[in-house]
């Protein structure tokens, strides 16, 4: 292990990214209060047949907590693994968030990272348990749904993880209303802004707006801030493709908890386990 290329236990085997076209369509989306963030999320979604989706959060108070934040492994099966269970007392507030939707074995499966603070003012971010975390009042969102691609949960032999992958959805039509797309899995020790680039070129996409959850190796920031943590919790805060470049800002949690906010420098910043990326086309201009 060096600081910015982990050994997996399994073999690297190509391609280093896996994309699956689709088209996107933004809605906006209200869960209730009192409920499973998990349960709020699949019941909202139910009704748009969505195969895959991301879930953004600008702001929420939760009635209940959980998360982990990233830890060492136990063993060699994995480069990484997860801290105990945090479970705080008291009302928190997410401040942001980000969710990957899909499915696993024909249930609803979320995948989050996200910043939030304790009720005594404590702030950590990590990976939210979302089976165990609670609404405590409505939360409005910003959705992707995504159409024509889905996410499923499938065993990774490189990573020993079962991680959500992008494979060809049911065949649903887009919308009107939606916009062409490009669903991502960045795999390990992979520049994060040379494959969101490399892969939206491939397709023809110049411009465009970039969602998701990743983890990385380390972190290095525009405003020259450094992040020592060869495992993290991260998600896209604001991410664009302008002219085939892309310019990302993230909010990332280390193994010593701390949290870092900011935009990253273009070029050496790498996937840890995995990168899970929607890129959605705009028009030029």
């Amino acid at each position: 292990m060096n600081a910015r290329f982990l050994e997996q236990p399994g073999p690297a085997l190509e391609p280093r990214v896996l994309c699956e076209p689709c088209s996107a369509r933004k809605i906006t989306r209200r869960f209730p209060a009192r409920k499973s963030v998990h349960q709020a999320i699949s019941e909202a979604l139910a009704g748009e047949n969505a195969e895959a989706a991301v879930i953004e959060i600008a702001a929420a108070d939760l009635a209940q907590l959980v998360y982990v934040i990233p830890a060492p492994s136990p063993s060699p099966e994995h480069v990484a693994w997860y801290s105990e269970r945090r479970k705080p007392e008291g009302m928190a507030r997410l401040e942001k968030a980000s969710m990957s939707f899909g499915w696993e074995r024909g249930a609803p499966f979320i995948h989050c990272h996200g910043i939030w603070s304790h009720a005594d003012g404590f702030r950590a971010g990590g990976h939210l348990i979302t089976e165990e975390t609670e609404f405590g009042r409505e939360t409005e969102a910003t959705v992707w749904v995504v159409d024509s691609a889905r996410l499923e949960r499938l065993a990774d032999t490189e990573t020993n993880f079962s991680l959500l992958t992008p494979v060809p959805g049911g065949g649903r039509e887009s919308s009107a209303d939606a916009f062409r797309a490009l669903l991502l899995r960045i795999k390990p020790n992979s520049d994060i802004h040379a494959s969101i680039e490399s892969t939206a070129a491939d397709h023809g996409v110049r411009n465009a707006t970039i969602h998701g959850v990743c983890s990385l190796i380390d972190c290095d920031f525009v405003d020259g801030t450094h992040m020592a943590s060869y495992a993290s919790e991260a998600f896209i805060a604001d991410g664009r493709l302008e002219n085939g470049n892309a310019r990302l800002t993230i909010g990332v949690t280390a193994l010593d908890a701390k949290v870092f906010e900011g935009e990253i420098v273009r070029g050496g910043n790498i996937t840890c386990i995995a990168c899970e990326i929607l890129i959605v086309e705009r028009a030029e201009g």
